[in-house]
């Protein structure tokens, strides 16, 4: 028994990743998956999958007869009469390496690239603009693309509206902490507003993030992808992300505190995902801004929802609590906009709610209950009888879903069966499909 489950519902932009597209998605990230755990692969192939696309593409070859606007036979350059501003957007939506250049088409472009917004992708750098895959290993390749990278940073002056870096293998040695010193030194000055900052090491995390992370305060969208997380401990009073509105953090290693700092630091975040997650966690999620939180493959005791008006989606989904045979505590306390949540798994959730624990025969009562929930999805085995005596008490928490979506795994083991009259006793369910 399965039932659709929006789009909507969703961190990944939905549409995007087919089944097939899945498997061939796991290799992606060029790594060998003879060198990666099961879930390792599994985690990155995810991550990779879903990164950001940069707004810009090195598909397109670069022509200096047609970027110049000459015909045959006439030698007019007719673009070149536009006006700088028109010049500006038009190299800013070439790739760094194409927009520097442009310099060499006439002298009149030769201090557009300096003067245009750029985009900064380390991809684009590779031989085919990274059609061929990213370097397998630390090597030339990389080490080239770092190269390129610091001097793009150097010799640019910004601002950079968005940067995505995922070749790099950087590790805790004193040369690429001083790489990443200088890196975020010029993240904080030039105006980065989307970063995509992706490690390549062997396990997960590996370097720790500078403090610096913290000095680029233009950040609206944020992905770190296998680092270890700064150490919010020793952070100055009154370090934030003040605009941020989008965080992402795959594979990171991070401690119960860092997180707390994180959304306490982020006065605008709207969206917050955390898939597999190097340490356990426990995940206390106080945010007056938080709209949708998502945790996927990630290892976690515990997601408590303690104080979040604006929340409006909670998705966990294929956690290693629930596959190591532990049951996670999912708690909500004040979420009043609470309209989407899922995957609870009756009898491997600990679902709590104010302050009961919810169990077979809990009697429904205002403190028991989440009136705004209008969308249920569930993981359920239904020949297992602990898990549908649980159920009903849980779909009585939520009176006023009128979506259920159930992702159903039958065993062997005896139950007696569910008809339809148990779903009309336990809640008004308007969609249905079995």
């Amino acid at each position: 028994m399965a039932a659709t489950i929006p789009a909507s519902f969703f961190w990944p932009p939905p549409g995007t990743l087919s089944t097939d597209d899945t498997t061939l998605a796991a290799m992606r990230h060029g790594l060998d998956p003879g060198t990666l755990s099961v879930y390792e692969n599994t985690v990155l192939g995810f991550l990779y999958a879903f990164l950001p696309k940069p707004p810009v593409s090195p598909v397109a070859t670069l022509s200096s007869a047609a970027a110049a606007g000459t015909e045959e036979g006439e030698g007019t350059d007719r673009i070149s009469a536009l006006p700088d501003e028109l010049l500006g957007r038009i190299v800013a939506r070439l790739p760094a390496k194409d927009g520097a250049r442009t310099a060499a088409l006439s002298t009149r472009w030769r201090g557009l690239w300096r003067s245009a917004p750029l985009v900064l992708v380390d991809t684009h750098f590779l031989p085919r603009g990274g059609a061929d895959g990213r370097p397998p290993r630390p090597g030339p390749a990389s080490r080239a693309v770092c190269r390129a990278v610091s001097a793009a940073l150097r010799t640019h002056p910004g601002p950079f509206p968005f940067v995505s870096l995922s070749c790099g293998f950087m590790k805790a040695v004193d040369a690429d902490r001083a790489v990443l010193a200088f890196w975020f030194q010029h993240f904080s000055t030039k105006g980065v507003e989307e970063l995509v900052f992706v490690n390549r090491p062997s396990p997960l995390a590996g370097l720790r993030l500078p403090a610096a992370l913290f000095s680029c305060a233009c950040l609206r969208r944020l992905y770190l992808v296998a680092w270890r997380f700064v150490d919010t401990a020793r952070l100055p009073r009154g370090a934030s992300f003040p605009n941020l509105q989008e965080l992402v953090l795959g594979g990171v290693a991070m401690e119960d505190r860092d997180l707390d700092f994180l959304l306490a630091a982020s006065p605008v975040l709207e969206t917050l995902a955390i898939v597999g997650n190097v340490k356990k966690m426990h995940a206390r999620l106080a945010s007056h801004s938080l709209r949708c939180a998502q945790f996927c493959l990630a290892d976690i005791n515990e997601v408590a929802v303690v104080d979040a008006p604006s929340l409006e989606r909670l998705f966990i989904w294929q956690c290693l609590g629930q596959r190591r045979g532990g049951r996670i505590r999912i708690q909500i306390g004040r979420a009043p906009r609470l309209s989407m949540l899922g995957y609870l798994k009756p009898g491997m959730h600990l679902l709590e709610i104010g302050n009961t624990i919810i169990k077979p025969g809990t009697r429904p009562n205002p403190k028991t209950t989440v009136p705004s929930v209008q969308m249920l999805a569930l993981y359920l085995h239904f020949r297992i009888r602990n898990e549908v005596k649980i159920l009903a008490s849980f779909l009585r928490c939520f009176p006023n879903v009128e979506t259920l979506c159930i992702q159903s795994v039958e065993t062997h083991e005896p139950t007696g069966s569910v008809n339809l009259q148990f779903w009309q006793g336990t809640s008004p369910i308007k969609c249905w499909r079995r």
